[in-house]
């Protein structure tokens, strides 16, 4: 049986299963909203120091519409307590196109269909 990630994998950019796991998803005849948590993942230059220390608040990215209805990411990223230093850490993750709210491939994309 094939589960709701294996479609959504289908339509959205493929790394963001690789960091970011699938909470749920909801949808109504104008908008499709996907909602993922960053997997829990120690950062690459990270010291044994840190411990996971919940979650940031959801940030909005829309993508490519899927049959005419809209497509919001609601991603949060996860906090990382440093216990030597208490300072807070969350990993940053390349994914909007500046300054907008959009996915970087689907600004590459609308730029290309000007």
């Amino acid at each position: 049986m094939i589960s709701s990630e294996d479609i959504l994998r289908l339509f959205l950019p493929s790394w963001l299963f690789d960091f970011f796991e699938l909470e749920k998803f909801t949808q109504d005849s104008f908008r499709i909203d996907v909602y993922l948590s960053e997997k829990k993942v120690m950062p690459q230059d990270s010291s044994d120091a840190l411990i996971s220390h919940g979650f940031t608040d959801y940030s909005i990215v829309q993508d490519f519409p899927v049959k005419g209805k809209a497509v919001y990411l609601h991603l949060r990223r996860r906090k990382w307590l440093n216990k030597d230093t208490a300072e807070i850490l969350s990993q940053k993750f390349d994914i909007h196109y500046e300054g907008t709210r959009l996915t970087k491939e689907f600004v590459a994309f609308l730029k290309e269909s000007n």
